[in-house]
């Protein structure tokens, strides 16, 4: 494997900063690749009777129920696709763009068709890890409260001795998974090559990746604060029209709010994904693209054996160099 780097944090920040500026473009991916996550849910206490009335209204309207539930489960499946598309598109187009080359919206598209399936791959098999994983550490904690009093004392235990290892367990899955997706994004190869690189990669630079978690994470914390003083500062003229006519106020800024954080999450996601992007590519050896020097000289002339009384040829190239003027 490879030895030990150097890496360099904040010149990945900014070179991240810069691609996810300059290509703004790759802000469509970076929204879809953000929005792979599943949502969450609020836990509200009903009355007896708020329970009836959601059933018999659900039995009365099952046809509309069914219909909405899948229509529900075919836009997630919808975007569970376009992130695992978006995804391989930044990553190929932010390796790109940080070797200096020209990267156009088909392209990236394109390059996120063809690895979509083993970014898929990819997902699956560490969700299964998760799962197992997961599973295993829920039964050790949940299979001795069946002791009564006394397994009660043995889980808490047990859950206290588990809890750093999840949690390291889960760091390691998540840069294996990072660093996977990369290598097969813009290396090549298989699924099983890329896992087990990301694998080799997260052994190695353990502590490096760590470190860029915490930039990550410090970035996401800068990244929220400023975002609402953002949506803070857009919203006081609208509240000020909303005291006069709520309506007005409501209709003008929320839309208005929406695009801002569309648009601040699409880049923020584009800038997230470079990060880790540039990551990968200094762990693995691939510098940012330099300048080109460009030669100032003109080229030299051409060898050529020297015939006997090799002067009359040295003054042959003498004469094509200095002598053009004269031709002219």
């Amino acid at each position: 494997m490879t030895t030990a780097r150097s890496i360099d944090y904040w010149g990945i920040v900014s070179r991240s900063a810069g691609i996810a500026w300059n290509h703004r473009f790759l802000w469509f991916f970076g929204f879809f690749a953000a929005s792979g996550g599943g949502g969450g849910g609020n836990s509200m206490n009903w009355r007896d009777h708020g329970v009836d009335e959601i059933r018999d209204f659900f039995m009365s309207h099952i046809g509309m129920m069914v219909a909405i539930i899948m229509g529900l489960v075919l836009l997630w499946l919808i975007l569970f696709v376009l992130n695992l598309i978006s995804k391989g598109a930044l990553l190929s187009c932010i390796s790109r763009a940080d070797d200096g080359e020209r990267i156009r919206f088909e392209e990236g598209w394109y390059a996120g068709i063809r690895a979509f399936w083993g970014m898929l791959g990819i997902a699956v098999t560490a969700l299964v890890v998760f799962l197992v994983v997961t599973a295993v550490c829920v039964l050790a904690v949940v299979l001795p409260l069946i002791g009564g009093a006394a397994g009660i004392a043995i889980a808490v235990f047990i859950g206290a001795v588990l809890f750093i290892p999840y949690i390291v367990f889960l760091f390691l899955l998540t840069f294996t998974v990072t660093y996977a997706e990369r290598e097969y994004v813009i290396a090549g190869g298989g699924v099983a090559d890329a896992l087990s690189t990301g694998w080799n990669l997260t052994k190695t630079y353990f502590w490096q990746s760590l470190l860029m978690w915490l930039v990550s994470f410090a970035s996401s914390m800068a990244f929220v604060i400023s975002l609402l003083v953002v949506l803070l500062a857009i919203a006081m003229p609208f509240i000020l029209i909303g005291i006069a006519s709520p309506i007005a106020g409501l209709l003008l800024g929320i839309p208005i709010g929406l695009v801002v954080l569309v648009l601040a999450i699409s880049a923020y996601s584009t800038y997230e994904h470079s990060l880790w992007t540039l990551m990968y590519r200094d762990l693995t050896g691939q510098p940012a693209a330099t300048p080109s020097v460009v030669a100032t000289k003109p080229p030299a002339p051409p060898q050529i054996a020297s015939p006997p009384g090799g002067g009359v040829q040295q003054d042959h190239w003498q004469g094509v160099e200095g002598g053009s003027d004269k031709q002219a």
